[in-house]
């Protein structure tokens, strides 16, 4: 497998072999991105060219291990200004990775916009000047009517205007996860797009292929047998992600207008099975997935994917909105503008509370979805007051006098759930490297109220905060190496580290158990955390907003709660302590 140097200033490219990393220990996808960082990059700003981007595949992406599809964008957030990482499905890494290639250094800014063209023959350098100003949804449409059968990662206006809450979109409408600014930094590359031409086919060869082919079947009947998973049967696989509406809407535990409060009666009216039953156009999937997680929906005559349950949670119910057309409506606009939806979710309903203060000159009442539009629209032109809200929620409320009505970690918001109501996620997310934007569903484990779908969760035996914290750190860990293999986090929930570590032994040739994935993974953490520091941000910064700490929650199940952090944080200190990178970073090359 190789690396390619890309260099936008002169349009050159370079081959790096990476054939030897496997056999030294490194992990591909989230840890090679903050290792080559670590390695080779300066402290710059987050938008000067010079400042990487490294797109990379992950160790079992694109080699038939089930739900092995996630490819990892690393880079130095212009939102928070913290290293960062963002993972996408569909099947942009599994492509990539059939054409030999692990990754993507790209630094420098192209004289001209242009988008990247990745092919069995090279790279490419291709001008895009006559999509300057296209959505990014429309640019992914545009390149694969020109093109034929290719995979897309493009921007929209916001991306091009480089504005923090630009997010890139996989083949015209998959950004889940992609948050931190992703967009911005392509478009301070002057980069529209980067296009991937595919051989249709796995290059990589199992080291051990009987093995191989016999354990992959074993893990695809475990996924079978799951019911969460399972094709037919499986609750996440038949009403998505949006599930979690009703977990959490039963245990009082959905943000709603702001974070003010978790009680929603009305929760089921945006739940998975509504969804099902009404916006729904079809499912979709990704490379070697059987799940089927994706949701196609059309909502005010806009066709796309989405809403999953973040978007749902931030567009919805956070902003008081709950409709579910008006939901995927608000989704596709996103993407098509090209703006993290839920970042901008989140950002509305900052901007909602200040208007109602008396705060903000133009005003927003929550539900107001066509209010809404207007104002995702304008923080992609950055036209009025789109220019502030283009900037975040935290720096939104900081513009407006009132830096506290934002629930953000390190400078980007809080999603899915309330820390008040689940006190793990509000230590997972003051402790995360890139600031308070975990995922639900790759954390669902640390979800009290995912109890009522089946997962057993850290609360099961009612742990004492030591128990919580040592757990909390154990799942980061985990989710650190699940990422570094380039495997769909869901997949956790039908199997175990022995599985992960039984395909990667059989794909390299290399006998490894668990143990060695911890490792692995805690060496991700810990090159996260000298990338923080290194860019002037410490341990202090892992806090979480006024909100969750000092004001209780006024009524339902969790009347009275805030997060415990300072004790939760206290013990989590004491669970972990840095390891050395010193190894892993030897073996990455200089570029």
């Amino acid at each position: 497998m190789k690396l390619v140097r890309v260099d936008l200033e002169d349009h050159s490219s370079e081959l790096v072999d990476l054939d030897h990393i496997a056999q030294d220990g490194v992990l591909g996808g989230r840890c090679l991105g903050v290792g080559l960082m670590a390695r080779n990059a300066a402290v710059t700003d987050p938008l000067d060219p010079k400042s990487p981007l490294v797109v990379s595949v992950g160790s079992l992406s694109g080699t038939g291990f089930p739900m092995g599809n996630r490819l990892t964008f690393t880079f130095r957030s212009p939102l928070t200004g913290t290293i960062a990482w963002a993972l996408t499905g569909g099947y942009a890494a599994a492509d990539l990775a059939s054409l030999g290639y692990l990754a993507l250094y790209i630094t420098g800014r192209s004289e001209e916009l242009c988008y990247l063209m990745v092919t069995p023959e090279g790279i490419g350098f291709v001008g895009a000047e006559q999509f300057r100003g296209l959505g990014a949804a429309e640019t992914c449409r545009a390149l694969k009517g020109a093109l034929g059968d290719v995979r897309v990662l493009s921007i929209g206006p916001a991306g091009e205007r480089q504005a923090p809450v630009a997010t890139v979109i996989n083949d015209s409408g998959r950004s889940s996860g992609v948050r931190h600014g992703a967009g911005a930094v392509l478009g301070s590359k002057n980069l529209k797009a980067i296009v991937i031409k595919s051989k249709r086919r796995f290059t990589r060869s199992p080291a051990q292929p009987l093995k191989f082919a016999k354990l992959l079947r074993a893990l695809r009947a475990k996924v079978e047998g799951s019911s969460l998973l399972d094709l037919q049967r499986g609750r996440l696989a038949v009403h998505g992600t949006a599930i979690a509406v009703e977990a959490l809407g039963r245990h009082d535990a959905v943000p709603v207008k702001n974070y003010t409060r978790t009680t929603l009666p009305q929760y089921e009216l945006v739940g998975g099975t509504r969804l099902s039953s009404t916006v729904l156009v079809r499912r979709l999937t990704c490379s070697s997935c059987q799940v089927s997680c994706r949701r196609e929906t059309i909502g005010q005559g806009l066709r796309g994917e989405g809403p999953d349950y973040a978007q749902i949670s931030a567009l919805g119910t956070n902003c008081v909105l709950l409709d579910l057309e008006k939901i995927a409506f608000l989704t596709q606009l996103c993407y098509d503008v090209g703006v993290d939806p839920i970042e901008a979710g989140n950002t509305l309903a900052v901007y909602a509370e200040l208007s109602e203060k008396g705060l903000t000159e133009e005003r927003l009442n929550w539900g107001d979805w066509k209010r809404m539009a207007e104002l995702i629209v304008s923080m992609s032109s950055e036209a009025g007051v789109g220019r502030v809200l283009a900037m975040g929620a935290h720096r939104t409320a900081e513009l407006y006098g009132d830096v506290d009505a934002a629930p953000t970690v390190k400078g980007i918001t809080v999603q899915n759930t309330d820390p008040r109501a689940e006190p793990a996620w509000g230590l997972i997310n003051a402790v995360e490297s890139y600031g308070g934007a975990a995922h639900i569903w790759v954390y669902p484990t640390l979800i009290r109220s995912f109890g009522d779908l089946g997962i057993e969760t850290v609360y099961s035996d009612l742990p004492d905060y030591d128990v919580l914290a040592a757990r909390v750190h154990a799942k980061r860990v985990e989710v650190a190496w699940l990422d570094s293999l380039g495997v769909c986090a869901f997949s956790r929930i039908a199997l175990d580290g022995r599985d992960y570590a039984e395909g990667y032994s059989a794909l390299y040739g290399v006998e490894v158990e668990d143990q060695f994935l911890m490792e692995a993974g805690q060496r991700v953490l810990a090159l996260e955390r000298q990338l923080n520091r290194s860019y002037g941000i410490g341990e202090e910064a892992d806090w979480l907003p006024k909100r969750f700490v000092e004001e209780p929650l006024p009524d339902g199940k969790h009347k009275g709660s805030v997060c415990p952090i300072g004790e939760l944080l206290s013990r989590y200190r004491a669970t972990f302590k840095d390891v050395s990178v010193s190894g892993l970073l030897a073996a990455l090359p200089r570029i």
